[in-house]
């Protein structure tokens, strides 16, 4: 997802479902994850927050196996990780807003070749009456393994919605990998495309988006879908 300007208040307690399946992508893995073709995710995340202005949370996801083989078997599941995440959001006058995301997590192999990970995600955007924009500029950080490399990959995340109503908004998602800092390759590197819609009902806010890979990006074909409500 694209870290926006959401917060949960203080002693609110925020829960969202993650689901995520690439119907087609690439059928085998040389670093012990898991291929990308037929993977499904699914992930608990729950946040509160503290003080004004910031919010800490937790995510708890697991996987499914899509395809047998040197390291995955067709329908089975395993934990992929546990996430930890602390979230700051200013405004700028009435529509503008700017902050961060900083993320660690301990990672099974199965997901993230690297047992350890951190992530320092810079949040910008715009919300005005028709129009949302955002832009996530990330830094993240892989180790724990011999040969990890100390240069963390640079990445730049996308959206745009059009509010349709009150309820209802669609746009467009860009995921995009600029690679390693010491490293740039930007137009080379991986990156996804989606066309998502937000609508909110009486049990919650639901986000759905059908994407596709493009470049040598390990999932070609994707759907996700998120829903969170408040306590």
């Amino acid at each position: 997802m694209v870290h926006e300007a959401d917060l949960a208040n203080r002693g609110e307690v925020v829960t969202s479902l993650h689901a995520n399946h690439a119907w087609q992508g690439r059928r085998f893995s040389d670093d012990g994850t898991w291929p990308a073709h037929r993977l499904t995710y699914v992930m608990a995340e729950f946040a509160t927050g503290l003080v004004p202005g910031w919010e800490a949370g937790v995510h708890l996801p697991v996987m499914r196996g899509g395809v047998d083989g040197a390291s995955s078997d067709n329908g089975a599941w395993g934990a992929s990780a546990i996430m930890f995440r602390l979230k700051h959001i200013r405004r700028i006058g009435e529509n503008g807003f700017y902050g961060f995301n900083a993320e660690y997590d301990i990672n099974a192999r199965r997901y993230v070749s690297d047992p350890r990970g951190a992530e320092f995600r810079g949040i910008v955007g715009f919300d005005g009456e028709r129009v949302r924009i955002t832009a996530n500029p990330h830094l993240m950080w892989g180790w724990g393994r011999e040969d990890s490399p100390r240069s963390p990959d640079l990445n730049l995340d996308l959206k745009v919605l059009y509010k349709a109503s009150e309820t209802l908004a669609w746009g467009v998602e860009a995921y995009t990998d600029g690679g390693r800092v010491n490293r740039l390759r930007p137009g080379d590197g991986d990156r996804t495309i989606y066309l998502v819609t937000e609508f909110e009902t009486r049990i919650g806010a639901i986000h759905v988006g059908l994407g596709q890979g493009f470049k040598e990006t390990p999932e070609r074909y994707l759907l996700k879908g998120v829903w969170t409500t408040r306590f």
